[in-house]
């Protein structure tokens, strides 16, 4: 039986990384009435995209009370709030300035939730990661004998943490390398990033395993995937590491990567200001997807969406699909799910989540012959029924009794972020 693996931000909630409400609350608690006002006017008097392309003042006080407006109604999910922003600049009554005021503000909303994002990675593997590492031992039970193909939804790298340390051989498909300097203050300090070009990122490409390992695919992106050469080249952190320590430090170099004029060091949002290999400015792009347009709405193949596609590739002859803490929230996904039940008659869904939920209603023709079934539990503990048939009663309070550390894994994240 060949077995795939779709994981959500349920997977990860148990080595400490934020749920959307959770990341939600802790972006908007760092807005308050008046905070957002002077912000406004701060970033009514910057020209980001100069050539005759001014933003204007009114335009982002009206993004920024949108973000108001949502943290009034309560509202905790970003992407929602993302979302919204994007759609005040396909009114057709807007103006090019009013368009470019709103991608301006999205783009400072991005780089703040890409740094809490990034505080959460570094303060969730200081805290809960060893403490949780044992608890996913049985991670290989999900796997195959041969290659297993992982497409996640998240933008950590804790499938990657764990596969490390538990010798599963990981990789992301890259054939290539290319070295940046880390800083143009020192050119002699560099990293490698392992590459791959986008119009080569298909299944039959000479990067994947055929043999025992994960092929793993960010379909949205991670936090330490990168875009070079206006997005031709898909640039990751080397995964040839003893242990997983090693994986966060370079992930916190590829954070520290920049460039530097007159002493100071050049700001940048999801393009990102870097020393090229020559040692001159360079521009790197974040590779992290998330708002509302993160893929069209068709699902015909599209340059851009190689990802999409290559999912598409691999459920034609997937036997099962095991979905681990995904509340089928993206639609550009649910299609693919979809058309892959219809295409491939074979094929089943096994849905784990601790929460108890309806199916998907789209989910819903396909309700017989067992081709639909739910586990309410935790990824871990679904791994550990799999390899020996019986509930781990510890191992599911060890999992609850790990839950207190995400009170001070907030704090932390709270402490670096700017207010």
């Amino acid at each position: 039986m060949k077995k795939t693996l779709l994981l959500g931000a349920g997977f990860s909630y148990d080595l400490g990384m934020p749920l959307t409400t959770e990341l939600t609350d802790t972006f908007l608690d760092l807005f308050s009435e008046k905070t957002v006002r002077q912000v406004a006017d701060v970033l009514s008097q910057n020209d980001p995209y100069s050539a005759g392309r001014p933003i204007n003042r009114a335009a982002i006080h009206q993004g920024m009370e949108l973000l108001l407006e949502y943290k009034r109604a309560g509202g905790r999910n970003y992407e929602e709030l993302l979302t919204n922003l994007e759609s005040l600049g396909d009114l057709p009554q807007k103006s090019q300035s009013d368009r470019d005021s709103y991608h301006y503000l999205f783009s400072v909303f991005y780089q703040i939730l890409t740094e809490t994002l990034v505080a959460y990675q570094v303060a969730s593997y200081e805290v809960l990661y060893q403490k949780s590492l044992p608890l996913f031992a049985e991670l290989e039970s999900l796997l195959n004998d041969k290659e297993t193909w992982v497409f996640s939804l998240n933008h950590d790298l804790y499938l990657e943490c764990l596969a490390i340390d538990l010798g599963i051989p990981v990789c992301y498909g890259d054939t290539s390398e290319i070295v940046f300097p880390i800083n143009n203050l020192d050119l002699a300090k560099t990293f490698r990033f392992t590459t791959s070009s986008r119009k080569s990122f298909v299944r039959a490409a000479s990067g994947w395993f055929d043999a025992r390992g994960i092929n793993l695919v960010r379909l949205h992106g991670g936090l330490a995937e990168h875009l070079y050469s206006d997005k031709s080249i898909l640039c990751n952190p080397p995964l040839k590491h003893s242990c997983s320590a090693q994986l966060i430090e370079d992930f916190k170099t590829i954070e520290s990567m920049g460039y530097f004029h007159s002493g100071q060091h050049v700001g940048g949002g999801k393009d990102r200001v870097i020393t090229g290999p020559d040692g001159t400015l360079d521009i790197i792009c974040r590779a992290m997807l998330t708002g509302g347009h993160k893929y069209s709405k068709t699902t015909n193949p599209k340059k851009g969406e190689e990802k999409l596609a290559l999912f598409e590739q691999v459920l034609r002859d997937t036997d099962e699909l095991t979905v681990i803490g995904y509340s089928f929230g993206d639609p550009h996904v649910n299609y693919r799910v979809l058309n892959a039940m219809v295409l491939n008659a074979e094929m089943k869904i096994r849905i784990v989540d601790p929460v108890h939920r309806p199916k998907p209603e789209f989910l819903g023709q396909f309700d017989y012959n067992l081709r639909v079934r739910g586990a309410q539990c935790r990824g871990p503990e679904w791994m550990s029924y799999v390899q020996g048939e019986k509930w781990d009663v510890e191992q599911s309070k060890a999992l609850k009794d790990n839950e207190m550390y995400r009170n001070e894994i907030t704090r932390r994240v709270r402490r670096v972020l700017p207010r």
